[in-house]
């Protein structure tokens, strides 16, 4: 029986398009506030192939991190000089999902204990008078204390 020939094997997935113009054109697009995908349209690939390009190469990754605050930078522009009503809410909305880090919404949780000063000891009342948190003074409930902010005590409240 004749030998089989040899065949080469053939390359696994397609050829990759990236073109390194297209450091600069993200940039551009995303500075005129457009996302990346909308990027990845305006070259006809899927959003899925910009992000495989982003993990493989480093300068397109470093412009699309560019290109971001270029984005968030034009997105703040839009907000400054929107007028009110839609304009100004489709640019907080915009800038939130752009760059939730600074435009996310701060929310704060406020607890309140109710202790009976006979219960504690000399050393935990000498402790609270000197601001320490529950934590410093070895009293945990469920979980752990954090001091957010301080707030100035009003003197006039009951």
């Amino acid at each position: 029986m004749a030998p089989f020939p040899q065949i080469k094997p053939l390359p696994t997935g397609r050829p990759s398009e990236f073109k390194p113009e297209y450091c600069q054109a993200v940039i551009e697009c995303m500075a005129q506030g457009y996302s990346l995908t909308a990027f990845a349209g305006t070259i006809l690939v899927s959003h899925q192939t910009v992000y495989a390009w982003i993990s493989a190469h480093r300068t397109f990754a470093d412009a699309v991190s560019r290109a971001r605050a270029a984005r968030v930078r034009w997105l703040e522009h839009k907000l400054l000089t929107a007028r009110k009503g839609a304009e100004t809410s489709a640019a907080i909305f915009a800038l939130r999902n752009a760059d939730p880090l600074e435009w996310r919404d701060m929310k704060t949780v406020e607890h309140r204990v109710t202790v009976d000063i006979a219960t504690l000891s000399d050393a935990q009342l000498n402790a609270i008078a000197a601001g320490a948190t529950p934590a410093e003074m070895g009293i945990i409930v469920d979980g752990e204390a954090h001091r957010i902010a301080e707030k100035p005590v009003d003197k006039g409240a009951p």
